[in-house]
């Protein structure tokens, strides 16, 4: 079974990819802000975290440095879904260590054959 962390301040793309997400078997959990992510990091591994930029408390930038220190997430994929669409803010992403980095608005179905591929 697949473990999956999604991270973004906005309830309603939550929502939506936790419903597009949930077809499958999968466990799927949610984090409004960065600190709340890392409370789930520290007591769950997860095999994909999808990540906003822009949120209160710890930015996406701040979250993937931290999650990328931390030896037990070393196989963890990272997803940035964000509505920042410049080149430096992907450049620094990957940087950063995403996997990937998608710019909102996003359509639904290719971010699921992406998220296939990154779980396979």
């Amino acid at each position: 079974m697949k473990k999956i962390l999604i991270v973004d301040d906005d309830q309603t793309i939550v929502d939506l990819l936790i419903n597009a997400l949930g077809a499958d078997d999968r466990t799927i959990r949610r984090a409004y802000d960065g600190k709340a992510a890392q409370n789930w990091i520290s007591k769950e591994t997860f095999d994909l975290i999808i990540c906003d930029l822009m949120m209160p408390k710890m930015h996406g930038f701040q979250l993937i440095e931290w999650i990328r220190s931390n030896p037990q997430c070393a196989q963890t994929r990272i997803i940035v879904l964000t509505a920042k669409s410049y080149k430096r803010d992907a450049e620094k992403a990957r940087l950063e260590g995403a996997d990937l980095f998608i710019s909102k608005p996003f359509e639904i179905t290719e971010l699921m054959e992406k998220v296939r591929q990154l779980l396979n």
